[in-house]
């Protein structure tokens, strides 16, 4: 026969239970008041920081960081720093909008396509998603290199090349590669006009016509500093000069001249006639022969000379 539970065995059962219970309920009361009041203030802290600063709690919910309060002279000075890092550039333009107008113009200044032989129009990918994007103002330079087969010519452009390249207004380096100056000739300022206020740099590797037509080219460019040539021997031979082809100015040309592979001074004996003399006051030439011509032209601005070791004329 199973004993019989007495009333004081179980009076002292239900008392034990009841004071378990009512020792959890006191501690855990306050923790999870206390826990409470925690998150409560700290939010409150944060929306109070939000505002004071001038964000709203609806559009951001980080703390604003001093940086972005720097005034934008300093943060270009940062940014100057990193011109050739692309990668901390491209971590400037996510910290904040004040920090992405400093760095973008770094990012999207050059322009580099290349001319295809078989694909005319392949090339122009590059500067058609630069201005879907609006990034063509801020381009400085703009770069078009092909090989010998490969010509620059008014068959590279249509109506709609031509309406886009006229946002990039702001470029100062210009190099065309193969350029057949002839092929656009007389209606050359319908391709580059929108080029011609800004542009103080001109480079032209093997360009194609005669020594009175390249001239021509460049007088267009009133405001140009920069001359380079490389590989002129293709056109000494080209097609006659015309006479009645004139410049339409005469550009400062006071910064530097490097010319490359010239097997006669034609072009620069044009260029002194045509211009009334040069100013260059930086020179950089290899295999020229026309080096005495030049530094007689440039006596009185000349400052430095360059010339290479392993010239193939020897003197």
């Amino acid at each position: 026969m199973p004993p019989i539970k007495t009333p004081t065995s179980s009076m002292s059962g239900s008392h034990t239970t009841s004071f378990s219970s009512l020792y959890l309920t006191a501690i855990t009361a306050p923790v999870i008041e206390l826990l409470v009041k925690r998150i409560w203030y700290r939010s409150l802290a944060i929306i109070w920081g939000l505002w004071s600063r001038g964000f709203s709690p609806e559009t951001s919910t980080v703390l604003a960081s001093p940086v972005t309060n720097l005034p934008l002279e300093i943060v270009e000075m940062f940014i100057g720093h990193l011109t050739y890092d692309t990668h901390s550039l491209r971590a400037c333009t996510m910290t904040c909008y004040s920090w992405y107008l400093a760095a973008a113009p770094h990012l999207h200044s050059t322009l580099v396509t290349h001319t295809n032989y078989w694909n005319q129009r392949l090339w122009w990918n590059p500067l058609q998603r630069m201005h879907a994007l609006g990034l063509l103002p801020l381009l400085k330079v703009i770069c078009v290199h092909g090989d010998h087969r490969s010509v620059f010519s008014p068959a590279r452009f249509n109506r709609h090349i031509l309406c886009q390249l006229s946002a990039s207004s702001n470029v100062r380096r210009l190099l065309i590669d193969n350029l057949d100056i002839p092929s656009f000739m007389p209606n050359i300022r319908q391709y580059f006009g929108h080029f011609l206020p800004t542009v103080r740099e001109l480079v032209l590797p093997r360009p194609r016509g005669s020594c009175r037509q390249i001239i021509y080219f460049v007088g267009l460019f009133q405001h140009l500093e920069n001359l380079e040539f490389w590989d002129g021997a293709d056109f000494e031979g080209g097609p006659a000069d015309d006479p009645t082809l004139i410049p339409p100015s005469v550009p400062p040309l006071r910064g530097w001249l490097a010319m490359a592979h010239f097997a006669q001074a034609s072009l620069l004996e044009a260029m002194i006639d045509l211009f009334g003399g040069v100013r260059f006051r930086i020179v950089n030439l290899f295999d020229f022969s026309g080096t005495r011509l030049l530094l007689n032209a440039c006596v009185k601005t000349l400052e430095v000379l360059q010339l290479s070791l392993c010239d193939p004329r020897g003197k």
